[in-house]
């Protein structure tokens, strides 16, 4: 591959943007990372801490193992870093279930090969013992913990291969010479053979990607003074999280609410974190007495939850009819997202983005492809094509 291909142009700073930025680095890429906003003024970075944290479904068995394929990457490449306890802490995170759901998650985790060291059930008893919690049982996962949202990111983008751009608001975007130009509000242009955006807002401003369907969720996070009779420094979760002890506070989130461009700190959703707070600590609390302090964001959440990562069709061209293969569909060329992971991305992100550095640089695994067929921002055009289900039977 000559020099020039081995270039990307990726928009969007935060941990997808971020990430992606260092894989491709990792493989020799010049790359150059663009954001709208001030480095430091990038939205999630006023957030104290964010959660890694794997979440499961009963009945998706390919889901979960990507959880804990991307859980344990995030974990081990936190760890590479070294933190200080003051911007990371990896002590796990224990989620709390109604009473048979855990069961049955430790029976459907068996059956996808996780080391047993890795969970570790815990019955009522222990539930109520430990946290003051009724009527719940837990898994402990040892790959958990949180991160400050801008150290790994600030972290990941240090390699020498990568150049962060801020204040750059793209306005313009063309094709010509196997190059994608990025005309940006700044009047500069920037080029590269490989284009991927990463931030899930610029894509409705873009025709490009008019199949592509994301909603935006508004998320309260607040931050409650630490109570010295909260001992616990793992992640508890059930219905929201609290991450405990992050510089003095415990961090309590998140509400969510579409519809809602309250970018205020809501009275309303801090009454529901502290109730969530209440549940998980059984701490009661009075709101008159307490500061509103916290964060208020926005994630991009598409239909089935899974984020949008990979090559995008060529809308513009009618679909081929009766496709045998993925080949046979017009794709733009070189051109990618890595976008939509809701309130999952520092737990996903990683792990994924390093799938789609390698399928960019043509050098993916058959496991990377398989996780990247099933992340495909076309699968709903896939899907009605009856290109989906093939895709899972390898048969094309």
């Amino acid at each position: 591959m000559s020099a020039q291909a081995k270039t990307a142009l990726i928009v969007g700073a935060g941990i997808a943007g971020s990430s992606l930025a260092f894989h491709l680095a990792k493989k020799n890429y010049q790359v150059t990372l663009l954001d709208r906003n001030a480095h430091d003024e990038i939205d999630i970075f006023h957030n104290k801490a964010v959660e890694m944290s794997p979440h499961f479904m009963l009945n998706n068995p390919r889901y979960n193992s990507l959880m804990i394929e991307a859980s344990k990457y995030s974990y081990r490449l936190v760890k590479e870093f070294n933190f200080s306890k003051k911007n990371a802490l990896l002590e796990g995170v224990v989620k709390l279930y109604d009473i048979g759901v855990a069961e049955r998650l430790v029976k459907m985790m068996a059956k996808i090969d996780v080391v047993k060291a890795a969970f570790k059930y815990l019955p009522e008893d222990i539930i109520n013992k430990k946290y003051s919690i009724n009527s719940k049982t837990g898994i402990f996962f040892k790959y958990g913990g949180w991160v400050s949202p801008k150290k790994i990111c600030s972290a990941l983008i240090e390699h020498k291969n990568i150049k962060l751009i801020a204040k750059s608001e793209v306005k313009k975007i063309s094709y010509k010479k196997n190059q994608w130009f990025l005309g940006c509000q700044n009047l500069h242009e920037h080029s590269a053979s490989n284009l991927i955006f990463c931030n899930s807002f610029s894509l409705g401003h873009v025709n490009l990607f008019n199949n592509l369907d994301l909603k935006k969720t508004r998320g309260q996070v607040n931050w409650i003074p630490r109570q010295k009779d909260t001992q616990a420094k793992e992640i508890i979760s059930d219905k929201g999280y609290l991450i405990p002890d992050v510089s003095g506070v415990d961090v309590i989130g998140s509400t969510y609410g579409r519809s809602n461009d309250n970018n205020q700190l809501s009275e309303d959703d801090f009454k529901k974190n502290l109730k969530a707070y209440q549940r998980l600590t059984g701490n009661q609390l009075n709101q008159k007495c307490l500061p509103n302090s916290g964060w208020v964001g926005w994630r991009a959440v598409s239909p089935d939850r899974n984020p949008y990562v990979g090559q995008v069709l060529n809308a513009s061209k009618e679909l081929t009819k009766n496709p045998k293969s993925l080949n046979d569909l017009n794709w733009h060329p070189n051109l990618f997202v890595n976008t939509g992971y809701g309130s999952r991305g520092y737990t996903l992100a990683p792990f994924v983005s390093k799938c789609l550095a390698s399928k960019i640089d043509a050098s993916q695994t058959a496991e990377e492809e398989d996780i990247l067929n099933y992340l495909n921002p076309c699968r709903g055009s896939l899907k009605k094509l009856g290109l989906r289900k093939k895709i899972f039977l390898n048969s094309i």
